[in-house]
């Protein structure tokens, strides 16, 4: 078992405890990645960034402005102004509701540029090649922790809570469609018709600031055992290099509130990491007790990211090759990891995690999400399973 692992895992999720993304624990967990990547002999360095500093803030703004509309239409959809109250509560409507998808896609979109951002950080080590560098491969894990909402205590209220997400956006769309009739065709009707979903928006609204405003988890699985895993095989190759490539290890931050660590190191880095050879490597949740280690097919909010073929290959030929380490390739719906924008730029890129059977993330964004149910076993396993995959990386390279 990696004990060094286990030790990483336990300070992050112990000592140092709930890391809230932008908050001074989140900053306590870099500065510890940063000190042992340091003591490992690393050459490190601190790549701060400005970040969201909540996942739910944005849409509870789009939601809340949705329904300011939709005042502004039942208020004067019986006046004399009914025409221009509909126009208005359409233009901000479709605003509110562009802005929302584009959020959903991580893009730069106007509900950012309306809320508070706070100070986070990447810390970046890397471990040269024993012979001439012919590639470089990025291990990233994200040091923040998640809030802890209701809905994501099972996989049942995490259904309902996508079921409830799905008619919220299509209640957006359909009060769009209201307030564009309202326009050419104001009655009363229509009034009445727009409560229906504003209602729905109404019940989203009160899950997302209830999600807000509860306290984060200590994070041990999500995200620490991740880090852990870097941090041991940093170690490793520390004292044993990859013969022809050069490891970046990334402790990313703000992962848990829309990716923007990954955001930031893949923009700054774009041109270093354009070479077909690169390979970027996420390592996310990999501590669940009862679980697999699965490579993910692909990922994203709206849109479904699919990983490259070719990554997907390697990682079948290692599940085949290495049956004990119980790998296999899953599809994930409805979350983004930090590889997101990797694979939006085009970086050859896989991204592992652990899940059960069923599908799940033991204790995901969950108060018991503590060292005391992190499994050793489940840890080994994807240490060995990386270690492997940065090998048969470097034994490819020309």
């Amino acid at each position: 078992m990696s004990e060094s692992a286990l030790k990483h895992i336990e300070h992050l999720s112990v000592a140092i405890g709930p890391r809230g993304s932008t908050t001074p624990k989140e900053k306590a967990g870099h500065d510890y990645v940063q000190n042992t990547l340091n003591e490992l002999g690393c050459a490190t360095r601190v790549e701060e960034f400005q970040s969201s500093t909540s996942a739910y803030l944005p849409f509870s703004l789009a939601l809340a402005l949705m329904l300011v509309a939709e005042v502004i239409f039942y208020t004067l959809a019986s006046s004399p102004n009914a025409q221009a109250g509909a126009l208005a509560a359409l233009v901000l409507g479709v605003v509110v509701t562009v802005s929302g998808v584009m959020e959903l896609m991580l893009r730069d979109n106007p509900l950012r540029w309306l809320l508070p951002l706070g100070q986070s950080q990447n810390v970046v080590g890397v471990t040269p090649a024993s012979g001439e560098a012919q590639r470089k491969l990025v291990v990233m894990a994200h040091v923040d922790s998640h809030r802890t909402p209701f809905f994501w205590w099972s996989p049942n209220t995490y259904q309902v809570y996508r079921i409830i997400s799905v008619f919220s956006f299509l209640s957006l769309v359909a009060m769009n469609v209201i307030f564009l009739v309202g326009v050419f065709a104001p009655g009363g009707g229509l009034r009445n018709a727009s409560l229906i979903p504003a209602a729905v928006i109404g019940l989203m609204l009160l899950l997302l600031v209830q999600a807000h405003n509860t306290p984060y988890t200590a994070g041990a699985n999500d995200n620490a055992s991740g880090v852990g895993v870097l941090l041991a095989l940093a170690e490793r190759l520390q004292r044993e290099p990859l013969a022809n490539s050069e490891v970046w290890w990334v402790a990313s931050g703000c992962e848990e509130v829309g990716v923007y660590g990954s955001a930031d190191f893949v923009h700054r880095h774009q041109d270093e990491l354009a070479e077909a050879e690169d390979v970027f490597v996420s390592v996310d949740n990999i501590a669940g007790k009862g679980t697999d280690l699965v490579y993910l097919r692909q990922e994203g909010l709206l849109f479904p990211m699919p990983y490259p073929a070719e990554m997907l290959a390697l990682a079948d030929k290692l599940a085949v090759a290495h049956p004990d380490l119980k790998v296999r390739a899953f599809a994930l719906q409805g979350v983004n990891t930090d590889a997101a924008h990797a694979l939006t730029a085009g970086l050859p890129a896989l991204s592992l995690v652990s899940v059960t059977r069923r599908g799940w993330i033991p204790n995901w964004h969950h108060p018991s999400d503590v060292f005391a149910n992190v499994d050793a076993e489940a840890v080994d396993r994807a240490e060995r399973f990386v270690g492997e995959l940065l090998q048969r990386l470097d034994a490819g390279a020309k």
